[in-house]
């Protein structure tokens, strides 16, 4: 994460808002590698947020800013709320994950725009990097740089599963720290298979309480009950999706993403695709809900894992990602009306 962090850094740091500019384009970038938003943010925060306060930035606004960046590591691919989105909706993988991309791309878009202007309004100045000192810096981030091509590339083309470019990307990422930045050790690489195995056990357990809770559903016909009940009621489809956006929005605000997704998404599906909404396109709706839950308080995950990892309030987190939310916002409700944003995405990355 170093090495991307200082080529990125070296490449656009030096313009006003670069350092934060860099920062969102790191957790875009390690949002293609990981598929989570914790990893995303344990990666970039501990580097980035001190670099940006060392440039004059506000705390709260370092702070808000890796929050709100990190939520991306569940919108653009692999998106570990995308796989399990494929499970319950029956739908491509390939075609959700290249649904996510421009959306993606756009908040990234949107993000770097505001931090322009607000780094200009308040007289942020990068600092200054030789040419020789970006090309050495970006040689010797490619081995990293080539990860996330590797992974959404192998998907894209077929080459491989999710799966199987998961398991890749693993292998390619302990090989590449070991043999090429030396910086891994053995002792790291059993205690990150401790973490992982601890990680993997918890989803696998949520995973099973909730296919239980589907299986539930799906044995007293509650999605159908909804259905007649919303049928009767006239809504259109948009209407329907506007409703479980804020739905997502109150569920959101008490509970993590997984399980949103496996909870609200057994009983979503069938209503929305029973009244002709796009499937892919509705994934990416709640995949956005859940990012949007992830920086709402009371449980905004995002936020207290960076007060936790800077000691810091979560009220001072909070005044700093509330721009972004309303950016983060402004792109969902796009999403959500012009769904021929992701028809493109699908087109263009499939």
């Amino acid at each position: 994460s170093r090495h991307l962090l200082n080529a990125l850094n070296a490449w656009i740091g030096h313009v006003p808002g670069g350092v934060a500019i860099a920062t969102v384009l790191a957790c875009a970038m390690f949002a293609a590698i990981t598929g989570s938003a914790s990893a995303t943010i344990a990666a970039v925060g501990g580097l980035m947020i001190p670099a940006m306060i060392d440039s004059n930035y506000q705390k709260s606004f370092s702070m808000g800013l890796v929050a709100s960046a990190g939520s991306l590591g569940i919108l653009i691919p692999p998106s570990i709320p995308m796989i399990l989105y494929t499970t319950i909706a029956g739908v491509s993988v390939s075609k959700l994950f290249a649904a996510g991309m421009l959306p993606g791309l756009i908040v990234v878009g949107v993000f770097s725009i505001y931090i322009v202007i607000f780094s200009i309004i308040h007289k942020q100045r990068g600092g200054e990097t030789e040419h020789t000192d970006r090309w050495k810096k970006t040689l010797k981030a490619l081995p990293a740089i080539l990860l996330p091509v590797a992974i959404l590339g192998s998907i894209y083309s077929g080459i491989m599963t999710a799966t199987e470019a998961s398991a890749f990307a693993c292998v390619y990422a302990v090989l590449v720290s070991t043999l090429i930045y030396r910086e891994y050790t053995w002792g790291q690489f059993i205690e990150t298979i401790k973490e992982a195995t601890k990680s993997t056990a918890t989803i696998l357990w949520i995973v099973t309480a909730c296919s239980m809770f589907s299986m539930f559903l799906t044995a007293t016909r509650v999605p159908h009950q909804i259905l007649e009940i919303v049928a009767a009621s006239n809504f259109s489809a948009i209407q329907m999706v506007v409703i479980c956006a804020l739905i997502l929005i109150f569920l959101g605000c008490f509970m993590d993403g997984v399980s949103i997704m496996l909870i609200a998404a057994p009983l979503m599906v069938p209503v929305v695709g029973g009244l002709g909404y796009d499937l892919i396109q509705f994934g990416i709706v709640m995949t956005i809900g859940i990012q949007v839950g992830q920086l709402t308080p009371p449980v905004g995950i995002n936020l207290f894992q960076v007060a936790g990892m800077q000691k810091e309030s979560v009220a001072s987190v909070i005044r700093g990602a509330v721009p972004f939310l309303l950016l983060l916002m402004a792109v969902w409700v796009l999403v959500i009306f012009c769904p021929g944003l992701t028809a493109v995405a699908t087109t263009l990355f499939t």
